[in-house]
């Protein structure tokens, strides 16, 4: 997913239509890693669609040209290994295919993948990266069922090999953890602070920051906030300043408090995570309106356990979550080591006694704190956005 920031921040990132992509697709010549990487390029761009399956892309390569392209299509629709081989048509026989992830050898909403490729005659498959499946019974692979058929089968080269675990990092986390990949997001002052002291946080950070914030929701399942974020400000939660699927809004929120507000996220589609603290009246008051409850384990300060609320949202499945607000939220998600990357953006600016963005977080000793990774830091505009990682 980072791979895409440079281009987000300079104002355009994974845009064009899927026909403009495939044709892009079908100009490339060159060796394994430069077809894996247009098959990359292709998945890059209808990620959200394909929830709560990946988004997968795939090339068709017969005598050095690329014959055939596609990327997964919205959910129940073809996958990507299908529309690619459709354009190539009789061109696929003999031919070799680059597929980002491993091709599926079982029925779901569409036939086996696997399946489509032995009938269209295919002599090779070279896929990116191996589908854990952890969830579903799966029997054979895809590959195990490629092989038998007399199909070649081999792993993708290192380095498109990585930009395929890159791509598909947030499945391939849930799958193998039963959890979504967690992404926090925070704008702070350059002394750590989300708002002014009257609670005022428009706008802390620039309009390119913000886009890169929008980029984020529409590279997520889901996002998250907290009761306190969502009585004060009334978030819309969608991908505005940047084309793709808005994630499905959650709101943490212990006790319901929000059940009486008449913010615009209290809707169908709106998941609402409690503990059983919660009055039985607020619960029903929001089923009415068509927001689905979840109700988790309290932890000690009878707030949503973090822990467990990540399990609970696993087994919809939800594949990752960002984590938006407020600075309580965020620090709940620090505090149980429950997070898997930050964009942190940093203004040129300082707020002095505002709302910290951790707040409630102590440490006794500097050896007792949390150490973070720098994975990335780059300009955004006027700010700063530092990408941190769990050491």
């Amino acid at each position: 997913m980072l791979a895409e920031l440079p281009a987000v921040i300079a104002g355009g990132g994974a845009g064009g239509t899927y026909d403009e992509r495939v044709r892009e697709a079908l100009a490339v010549r060159g060796d394994d890693d430069a077809y894996m990487h247009a098959a990359v390029a292709l998945a890059t761009l209808g990620t959200g669609a394909t929830y709560p399956n990946p988004c997968v892309g795939a090339v068709v390569v017969k005598d050095g040209e690329v014959v055939g392209a596609g990327h997964s299509a919205a959910t129940g629709g073809p996958h990507a290994e299908v529309r690619a081989l459709a354009l190539a048509g009789e061109r696929a026989r003999g031919a070799t295919v680059f597929v980002t992830l491993e091709p599926c050898a079982h029925f779901g909403r569409t036939p086996p993948c696997a399946d489509a490729l032995i009938a269209a005659g295919v002599a090779e498959v070279v896929f990116g990266v191996s589908d854990p499946a952890v969830h579903r019974p799966i029997g054979e692979r895809g590959s195990q069922v490629l092989a038998a058929a007399g199909v070649r089968v081999r792993a993708a080269p290192a380095l498109s090999r990585a930009a395929c675990v890159a791509l598909h990092e947030h499945y391939l986390h849930h799958e193998s953890t039963h959890r979504p990949w967690v992404t926090l997001k925070a704008a702070t002052s350059l002394d750590g602070r989300i708002a002014a002291t009257g609670g005022d946080s428009r706008w802390i950070t620039g309009e390119p920051a913000r886009r890169v914030g929008h980029w984020l929701r529409a590279r997520h399942h889901a996002i998250a906030v907290g009761a306190d974020t969502l009585l004060r400000d009334d978030p819309q939660l969608t991908a505005r300043l940047f084309t793709g699927a808005d994630p499905q809004p959650v709101i943490v929120d212990s006790r319901l408090r929000t059940a009486d507000s008449s913010a615009a996220l209290l809707r169908p589609g709106t998941l609402a995570l409690h503990t059983e603290h919660a009055p039985e009246d607020r619960r029903r008051s929001l089923t009415d309106r068509g927001v689905q409850l979840l109700a988790v384990t309290a932890d000690e300060h009878g707030r949503v356990d973090v822990p467990a609320a990540l399990l609970a949202l696993g087994r919809l499945p939800i594949r990752s979550l960002l984590v938006e607000g407020g600075g309580r939220l965020i620090a709940s998600f620090v505090a149980a080591g429950a997070w898997d990357r930050w964009f942190w953006f940093q203004a040129p600016v300082l707020l002095g006694d505002g709302v910290p963005v951790l707040p409630g977080l102590q440490w006794s000793a500097v050896a007792a704190a949390p150490r973070l990774r720098v994975e990335q830091r780059t300009p955004v505009g006027v700010d700063e956005l530092i990408v941190l990682r769990p050491a």
